[in-house]
């Protein structure tokens, strides 16, 4: 009978086995309650390292956050020297306090946020000046071209007036 339910339920949903999504979140939160104490001074390093990042997602106004997104793994960069420091130093907020005081951290931290809005400036207007070279010097050979043609099948070839169809226009 146990049977027939499971077929009949399986044939009910098209033969897809049902899936508990719900017990991997829940999995995810009882480990990082657990885990919550011992990555404490690593979460608020990244979190404060990360300050940068949030304020470029507040002033990024695009859809897609390009911006946002360099700035974030230029900053991800910075901060990580200073995450590798905490954790030989062993992860205590002592330790944490100890590198959010040095004016030369937040210089590395923000100098890579920097590097990130650098980034989102210049590539774009590289890219646009590259494809403005590209673009004059195709027209150059296309300019070339035409005269070459000119030269072989008259001048007729390069002009831009309508071509006569036997009187109609």
């Amino acid at each position: 009978m146990a049977d027939k339910e499971t077929k009949s339920d399986a044939a009910a949903d098209g033969g897809k086995k049902k899936r508990n999504k719900g017990g991997g979140v829940i999995l995810f939160m009882i480990m990082f309650g657990l885990s919550f104490w011992f990555i404490f001074p690593t979460l608020v390093l990244f979190l404060v390292g990360l300050s940068p990042t949030f304020i470029a997602f507040l002033i990024d106004n695009d859809r897609q956050k390009f911006a946002t997104v360099a700035v974030a793994s230029m900053n991800a960069a910075g901060i990580t020297p200073f995450m590798i420091d905490l954790w030989t130093k062993g992860q205590t907020m002592e330790t944490v306090f100890q590198i959010l005081r040095e004016p030369l951290n937040w210089l590395v931290i923000a100098g890579a946020a920097g590097i990130g809005q650098l980034i989102v400036f210049a590539v774009p207007q590289a890219v646009a000046s590259l494809k403005l070279a590209h673009a004059e010097s195709r027209l150059k050979i296309l300019k070339a071209n035409l005269e070459s043609l000119k030269d072989i099948w008259g001048p007729d070839v390069g002009t831009t007036k309508p071509i006569d169809r036997g009187g109609k226009q």
